[in-house]
Order: structure tokens, then C-alpha cells, then sequence
């Protein structure tokens, strides 16, 4: 992707020097940007991966805490039914 095309001597010499730094100048910027899309894409890619580890232990502790919401319900149920057996104890 850093392929420089270079003019032959004769087209670059017609070029008056105050183009030619300007084009230099360009060149030069065109490279920074491309070098920094490139950074900004690894980044992505990194920040891409991240997300989808997140969403993965997100997925995992919503499954935990519905075993957990789960278990607090049978408890919730045998208490219940313990209380009830007691009040049905004649004292």
C-alpha cells in the first residue's frame, strides 16, 4: 500500500520547485493518514474482540443469576411449605 509512483526526470524536472514540495507535502500527509487508518482499524479490531468478551460474560452471569433466582424460588417454595406444615400442627 506505500507504493510510491515516481514521474520520469523529464516530467519532474518541468515541475517548478514550489510544486514539488507541495506534492511532497502531500504525499506526506496522505501517509500519516493512511498509517493512522491503519492504527485506527487495528483498534477497532481490538475494541471488536473486547465487546464480544464482554458480551459473552455478560451472557454468562444472566444465566448464573437466573440458576441463582431459580434456587431462591425452590427455597422460597420449601419454606413455604414448611411454615404451612407447622401451622397445621395442633398445639
Amino acid at each position: 500500500m506505500s507504493e510510491e509512483i515516481s514521474l520520469d526526470n523529464r516530467t519532474e524536472k518541468m515541475i517548478p520547485e514550489e510544486e514539488r514540495k507541495l506534492l511532497g507535502n502531500l504525499e506526506e500527509k496522505i501517509g500519516q493518514l493512511l498509517t493512522k487508518y491503519q492504527e485506527l482499524m487495528r483498534e477497532k479490531e481490538e475494541l471488536v474482540s473486547e465487546l464480544d468478551m464482554e458480551r459473552e460474560k455478560r451472557a454468562r452471569l444472566e444465566k448464573k443469576m437466573d440458576l441463582l433466582s431459580q434456587d431462591r424460588e425452590k427455597v422460597k417454595t420449601r419454606i413455604d411449605q414448611l411454615l404451612h406444615r407447622l401451622k397445621s400442627i395442633d398445639i
